[in-house]
């Protein structure tokens, strides 16, 4: 028997929102809420922009026997700092809560770059975060408990 190589789904587009964060705005936090006002189930967002502070979850270690806590730990960046990049997928659980992993790419003004989970609360914007939520339909993207981690991890199946 081979080994599982994947966890996969398949789906299709559906709509697209696009928006603009405000000054202040907490950026993981305000994507939820617009994933949840949008009523979108499961998809993908990609953001850029600048921020006051960040905070991103770091590897340590690739010894994955140890605790979750010893393999990442949180790294902040104090701000200005750059949004590079930010992508990520997001689904919901059993209740209809939205789940999202999104990691950032982020610079600060030593030229500094880090990239990792981006911490809900420690990423507010400081002129502005332009992003894209893109649906995806006929997919269902729901949090997992992962046996050797401890911790939940988004997992893709096709719906029907």
């Amino acid at each position: 028997m081979s080994k599982k190589r994947a966890v996969a789904g398949q789906g299709r587009t559906g709509r697209v929102v696009a928006a603009r964060i405000e000054p202040g705005q907490d950026t993981v936090e305000t994507i939820i809420e617009l994933i949840k006002e949008s009523g979108f189930k499961a998809g993908t967002v990609t953001a850029i922009g600048s921020l006051l502070a960040a905070t991103v979850m770091l590897p340590h270690t690739t010894d994955m026997n140890r605790p979750l806590s010893e393999i990442i730990s949180p790294y902040t960046m104090e701000g200005p700092v750059e949004l590079g990049i930010g992508w990520g997928i997001f689904g919901t659980d059993a209740d209809g809560q939205v789940l999202m992993h999104i990691h950032g790419l982020i610079l600060d003004k030593q030229g500094n770059m880090r990239c990792g989970n981006l911490v809900p609360g420690s990423a507010p914007v400081m002129v502005t975060v332009d992003l894209t939520i893109q649906e995806l339909l006929d997919l269902e993207i729901r949090p997992v408990l992962n046996p050797v981690l401890g911790h939940k991890l988004l997992n893709p199946m096709t719906l029907g």
